[in-house]
């Protein structure tokens, strides 16, 4: 089964997921994973791009192929994706899940994916929230300035939540309004 976890940019979807892996594995002692839709960029030496809040940024059609590939063999494709070289590439094959978390911005936006999740969760954090996190993360992980963090918020990342990301609410099974409150739920 696939679980899907959507929301605007730092809401704690990744978070979330890594909290109810270690919870729902220890629980029912079974093997679980999370995707991040973060490691399916698409390569910069197929396709240069600039706005990585965009849906094509993603390579959706790597995504579905490792997720049929999942639903049909139980095993998972874990990739990783390197925002300095803008590649990604392959980690490991993971055997024997019985349960895939997958978390990102866009995980109900291709049909095709949204079609072969079981459980959609979207998470509706406040947007002041979600800058103030993203600008502290890409300051220490990606050496992304504030003023260009900004700049880009205030140039895509605002259209790009409200044009793309928030149709995904009406698609969820259930909203939250902070990763707090699914937290809660275990």
């Amino acid at each position: 089964m696939i679980l899907a976890i959507a929301g605007g940019i730092s809401s704690r979807k990744n978070t979330v997921s890594y909290a109810l892996k270690e919870n729902y594995s220890k629980r029912f002692n079974i093997t679980i994973e999370v995707i991040s839709m973060d490691n399916y960029y698409k390569n910069a030496k197929n396709e240069n791009f600039d706005n990585y809040d965009h849906p094509q940024a993603f390579d959706m059609d790597l995504l579905y192929i490792d997720l049929n590939n999942y639903l049909s063999t139980g095993s998972i494709v874990k990739r990783s994706y390197d925002f300095t070289s803008k590649e990604n590439s392959i980690l490991q094959t993971q055997l024997d899940v019985k349960l895939l978390i997958l978390e990102g911005l866009y995980p109900f936006y291709d049909e095709k994916i949204r079609d072969i999740c079981g459980i959609k969760l979207y998470l509706d954090v406040d947007e002041d929230i979600r800058y103030s996190r993203r600008i502290k993360r890409d300051l220490k992980e990606r050496s992304i300035t504030r003023k260009e963090n900004q700049i880009m918020i205030d140039t895509f990342v605002k259209k790009m939540y409200t044009k793309y990301v928030t149709e995904q609410k009406s698609m969820a099974d259930k909203v939250f309004k902070s990763y707090e409150e699914i937290l809660s739920l275990l």
